[in-house]
């Protein structure tokens, strides 16, 4: 069945992580994504982006340096006629030193917070929602809420898969190689947890 939407995770999932992306020049594509991101709009699926960017707490970039990525990202994708709905992202860390930002909090995946907005703001229900990741904190809040989960093998997607057969929602988790197979599981209708 097509979700209603699909949040996923940035760096890792949908381009390279280049471990602290601070600038525009440093966006690199995942091969298949961008395509992808534009058969998901012809299908009227929305895309929402939910993010951990820490570098702003620890002092390393700020938050108009996270905005100016998402905004080149946008207009990538805009480019070849697909769309990302909306952005979400958490600039704090417990252990940042960047002053209003180093708190736990409680958006921060695994935290659900950026997700629940992101359903507020959308009207989602999540049971009809997909969420894809590199790592398993990108996908908890999402099985915390009734998501059907996709752990991508891009990014840190391997070292993640090593660890999910000892989470007890493992078999709640498909494993795909990549955000460019989510097309193809829509079109065959299968999604096959382990």
């Amino acid at each position: 069945m097509k979700p209603q939407a699909i949040i996923c995770d940035r760096d890792g999932t949908l381009i390279e992580d280049c471990h602290f992306l601070s600038c525009p020049e440093q966006i690199q594509w995942i091969p298949g994504v961008l395509e992808t991101l534009k058969l998901l709009n012809q299908l009227n699926v929305k895309v929402l982006v939910v993010t951990n960017q820490s570098g702003v707490a620890r002092g390393y970039f700020d938050e108009i340096a996270v905005e100016a990525v998402n905004t080149q990202l946008r207009r990538d994708v805009e480019g070849v006629s697909g769309a990302i709905a909306d952005f979400y992202y958490c600039p704090h860390h417990p252990n940042g030193q960047a002053i209003g930002y180093s708190y736990a909090c409680d958006c921060r995946k695994p935290s659900p917070g950026m997700f629940l907005q992101a359903i507020r703001d959308h009207k989602l229900n999540p049971a009809q929602c997909w969420t894809i990741g590199d790592r398993l904190r990108d996908l908890e809040p999402g099985l915390q809420l009734g998501m059907t989960a996709f752990l991508v093998e891009t990014g840190s997607g391997v070292q993640a898969l090593q660890d999910l057969s000892q989470r007890p929602y493992a078999r709640q988790v498909t494993v795909i190689s990549s955000f460019a197979e989510i097309f193809s599981l829509i079109q065959s209708d299968t999604v096959i947890a382990l």
